[in-house]
């Protein structure tokens, strides 16, 4: 299973994130949530993951600076951006950062779900790489 941290200040999107997608399906578990960037890092710099999901406009530290630094931590993690924002350039920057997709709330859950399963496809054949370099 993959590790999952899912960082929104909103609470009932992160309770929503926990029922709107069968998680375990995708091969992925929730593994830690937070409530802002500042937070996040601090569980991320503890435990790793393997993918992010946050939201962009936070208290303390935004979603932005979170995937700068988790990056830092982490240059692999994988990163879906959740965000009230249709702006371009919040996304022109989060395009710039490697993310896997920029999805606008309310989430759309076949969208959620698409970029899950591209998402896990990208995490199994970096493995399966990473094996087989293991193995030469």
């Amino acid at each position: 299973m993959y590790k999952v941290l899912i960082v929104d200040d909103e609470p009932f999107i992160i309770e929503g994130l926990h029922y709107i997608v069968d998680w375990s399906s995708f091969g992925l578990s929730i593994a830690m949530q937070a409530e802002n960037g500042a937070d996040a890092l601090r569980l991320l710099s503890d435990s790793p993951v393997d993918l992010l999901i946050t939201d962009i406009s936070m208290p303390m530290m935004n979603g932005l600076t979170l995937i700068q630094e988790a990056r830092k931590l982490n240059p692999k993690l994988k990163v879906i951006i959740l965000s009230g924002f249709n702006e371009f350039d919040y996304l022109k920057q989060a395009m710039k950062l490697g993310i896997e997709n920029y999805l606008l709330k309310p989430i759309n859950v076949d969208e959620l779900e698409m970029t899950l399963r591209n998402t896990v496809n990208k995490l199994n054949r970096e493995q399966s790489t990473e094996r087989y370099e293991a193995l030469g």
